[in-house]
This record gives structure tokens, C-alpha cells and sequence, in this order.
């Protein structure tokens, strides 16, 4: 990537960071290059080589802080919450098996906390 062509722009748009190259428009608005989730994951709209390496070291230290940041917050949630929350994310015929398999709910949101930190 030519990093002339290159200025790192993010924005919260109610659902994580939305991360944009402010160098170049697309349709009128910043091309979306990568979108960082609640839970920090990244989701990358452009080729990995397309940013240069700063601008993903600051992109990963951000999806960093925002995991961080979730899971004192996910943490401190009563556990009851947490299982409608999971349940919410899971696809029909998973929460069928889940609410079937007569789990604790503590067990439930243990084994399922991944699961969640990843498709949130």
C-alpha cells in the first residue's frame, strides 16, 4: 500500500469501531477498510497488506482495548443476564440443543462464552 494514499480514520457507529482510510472515498465517504466488534474481534474489508503495519498496530491495539473493556464489563453482568444474551446470539436449532441439554446456567455461559466472544 502506498501510504501516501494512507490516513487512518475510526468512528463508532453504535456497534464497535468502524476503521476507514480517510485518503480515499468511496460512494461519496471514507473506504471501510476493517470493522472492530464490541468484543474486539476484526473484521478486515480490505487485504491484510492493503494497511500498513502502523496503522494495524494501532487497529489491533484497539480491538485490544474494546476486548478489555468488554469483559470487565461482561463480567461483572449477573449470570442470568449473561445466558439471555448468549442465547439471543446462538442459531435456532443451537439454543433448541442448549436449552434441552437441562444445563446450569452457570455451566451454559462458561462453555458458551466463547462461542459469544466471537460472533457478537
Amino acid at each position: 500500500m502506498n501510504n501516501a494514499k494512507f490516513e487512518l480514520f475510526r468512528c463508532c457507529l453504535g456497534n464497535g469501531v468502524t476503521v476507514c482510510n480517510k485518503a480515499v472515498t468511496e460512494s461519496g465517504d471514507y473506504k471501510t477498510i476493517a470493522h472492530i466488534s464490541s468484543t474486539g474481534n476484526i473484521k478486515l474489508y480490505v487485504s491484510a497488506d492493503y494497511i500498513p503495519l502502523e496503522a494495524m498496530g494501532i487497529i489491533k491495539a484497539d480491538a485490544e482495548r474494546l476486548r478489555k473493556t468488554f469483559l470487565e464489563w461482561w463480567n461483572g453482568c449477573a449470570v442470568a443476564y449473561k445466558y439471555e444474551k448468549i442465547l439471543d446470539c446462538l442459531p435456532c436449532g443451537k439454543m433448541v440443543e442448549v436449552i434441552k441439554a437441562k444445563k446450569p446456567m452457570t455451566v451454559t455461559v462458561e462453555e458458551l462464552t466463547p462461542y459469544y466472544m466471537e460472533n457478537y
